[in-house]
């Protein structure tokens, strides 16, 4: 057998040597890891809150049949075909009156006057289920009863000088009888009134005000509730 031959079997051997060594090494030093596991009133505890009580959801449709905020939005995501571009009477409070208010200059956030030449949206509300709410995704606008602020103005300056008759209440036999009636600028769509509007739902009104969700461009409405007057009323 020549050296060279000698050293490689030399080499060999060394290699499969050390590879046991290492095995062996490597089982003698396998570490296990102790769980200890504490029980009863020594043992730590999370704190966790309690579940919480989720309130029903409002129910869709008043005694009367009209609509509620929810049950709009509801109907409208269940079948939609049979919800928009149809007219719908809704019932809720006037939680938001759209005013024109001034953008620039010394009068900024002010009242729009016809001196101020503002450049204002088209004339809405918005009417929720509940007479506090905040929420804008819990409100409708309602929109299409004038086309500028200052015809609102106009008709309430009429109406003060010369009140006019109500309009005819729904009843069972004639339940479209508000929305048959001569259609007149409203002005008593204010802040906190309880209202019963029929409009058309859509999610974009002829007068070019849009809301994804749904909007009600106005056909006519009658007041349950009027809005409380303001706090300076009397003084």
């Amino acid at each position: 057998m020549t050296s060279t031959m000698r050293l490689g079997l030399l080499t060999t051997a060394a290699f499969v040597s050390g590879v046991i060594a290492a095995l062996g090494m490597g089982c003698q030093g396998e570490s296990k890891l102790n769980v200890v596991v504490e029980e009863g009133a020594s043992a730590p505890h999370v704190n966790l809150p309690a579940v919480p009580t989720l309130p029903p959801p409002p129910p869709a449709r008043h005694t009367d049949g009209s609509l509620t905020i929810y049950g709009v939005r509801h109907e409208a995501l269940r079948a939609p075909a049979d919800m928009f571009s149809k007219q719908q009477r809704v019932h809720g409070f006037v939680v938001s009156v759209y005013t024109p208010r001034v953008v620039d200059g010394p009068r900024r956030g002010q009242i729009c006057t016809e001196r101020d030449r503002c450049t204002e949206e088209r004339p809405h509300i918005y009417i929720a289920d509940n007479r506090g709410e905040r929420d804008p995704q819990r409100m409708m606008m309602v929109t299409g009863y004038a086309m500028f602020q200052y015809e609102i103005d106009d008709a309430k300056r009429v109406a003060r000088q010369h009140p006019t008759p109500a309009a005819p209440a729904p009843t069972p036999a004639n339940p479209n009888a508000a929305a048959l009636a001569p259609r007149t600028i409203p002005t008593d769509l204010d802040e906190g009134a309880e209202v019963v509007v029929t409009g058309t739902l859509s999610r974009r009104a002829a007068n070019g005000q849009a809301d994804s969700n749904g909007l009600l461009e106005y056909v006519s409405h009658t007041t349950v509730t009027p809005a409380p007057p303001p706090p300076n009323a009397h003084r």
